[in-house]
């Protein structure tokens, strides 16, 4: 609900200079900082495209956010203040709300943000660690995070982008706060991570991608641009055909895409991505956007593009071999050392035996049926006497 007319100009006038107390630290490091200003000096697409929109579009979903970091890059007063108005009026928008108080650095007097109670999902634990930071509280969200966020995050993060961009904002935001990293309680599936967003979209979503996934990528990359993954990531994510040139994404795009950061061409990428914790499985044969694309998960197996009997055929992805397991024992055919196999269509936890190296050996499958062996596995792979059939 708005607040009256009356509140808003009494709250304004009260504001006789707007301006940092302290410098922002909600997302704007002082690297960051430094970057977007660089971006005005030097008049460049992305901010020209922002200041369009700034100037523009009045009625702007994200106008809070968007006259909120136009403010922090060129301290314009007028637009701080419309800022202020902004979020006077839209208490219940708490990321933007939280980040005027923030960048802006008007007095708590002025704003107050509607209450608010979160459900565990990154974009709760967002905004709510977002209004602590700006207006003060108790930052202590481990076992939160343990316990609700984070098994949120790894059964939803790569099919809501939305939610992904939330925990990348969370997760940079409570490490800058607390000088701690969230991540290191699921440290494989964080570094996975860029490496399988990028090859969980679908050819199509990978060719044109929305907006809210684009803007995704490029946090991702920036929270964490060292691995591997987000190399590629960032290579795929600052091809020009993607930068957002109107409407909400705008103000992200230019917040987020970091030209300035090393990116490895993505066609580089070996096509495929397996987590035997998760019993998780994407890949596809090339880059192309007619490439035959999978995904084998414990909840479903998805294709597009793939022949019509791929899934009772051996398929190769890339370096990877991925062979059915339709009968008591599978077929291994020979293989470069820099190529893998995996077995898949076996029941969850089902066990396999398999021989190297003139020994046998017995592996179990992952809760999605797949099993991963070796580069020096040989000959056959069958399921235990005990176990036919």
């Amino acid at each position: 609900m708005r607040r009256s007319t009356v509140a808003v100009l009494a709250a304004l006038l009260s504001l006789t200079a707007i301006g940092y107390s302290q410098p922002p630290t909600l997302l704007l490091t002082p690297q960051r900082l430094k970057r977007l200003k660089r971006d005005r000096e030097r008049q460049t697409v992305r901010w020209t495209d922002f200041e369009t929109r700034v100037q523009t579009v009045p009625d702007s979903p994200e106008r809070g956010f968007e006259l909120a970091l136009y403010y922090a890059v060129t301290g314009d007063q007028a637009r701080g203040r419309e800022a202020v108005k902004w979020a006077i009026e839209h208490p219940c928008e708490l990321r933007q709300v939280a980040l005027v108080r923030n960048w802006i650095g008007v007095g708590q007097e002025a704003i107050k943000p509607c209450g608010y109670i979160g459900n565990g999902s990154p974009v709760s634990a967002r905004n709510s660690l977002f209004l602590i930071l700006a207006f003060g509280g108790n930052t202590n969200f481990e076992t939160f995070w343990r316990q609700s966020v984070l098994p949120n995050l790894e059964a939803n993060v790569l099919s809501d982008p939305k939610q992904l961009y939330a925990a990348c904002e969370f997760l940079m935001a409570y490490r800058t706060a607390e000088r701690a990293d969230l991540r290191e309680d699921a440290a494989h599936f964080f570094s996975n991570l860029p490496t399988e967003f990028l090859l969980s979209l679908k050819p199509d979503k990978a060719e044109h991608p929305d907006w809210m996934t684009h803007i995704a990528a490029l946090a991702l990359v920036a929270m964490d641009p060292n691995l591997q993954g987000s190399q590629f990531l960032q290579g795929w994510a600052m091809e020009d055909r993607q930068m957002i040139r109107e409407g909400p994404g705008v103000a992200y795009e230019l917040l987020w895409a970091d030209p300035y950061l090393p990116g490895v061409g993505y066609q580089n990428l070996d096509p495929w991505v397996y987590d035997p914790d998760a019993g998780r499985l994407f890949a596809r044969t090339d880059w192309t956007p007619e490439a035959c694309w999978i995904s084998i998960s414990k909840a479903s197996v998805e294709n597009e593009h793939c022949p019509a009997n791929w899934q009772n055929a051996t398929a190769k992805f890339g370096h990877l071999m991925l062979i059915p397991m339709t009968g008591e024992c599978a077929e291994l055919p020979q293989r470069n050392g820099n190529e893998f196999t995996i077995l898949w269509k076996l029941p969850a936890t089902q066990l396999i035996t398999f021989s190297s190296a003139q020994e046998h050996h017995t592996a179990q499958a992952d809760p999605a049926g797949m099993i991963q062996l070796g580069a020096n596995v040989r000959g056959k792979a069958c399921l235990p006497r005990e176990g036919k059939r």
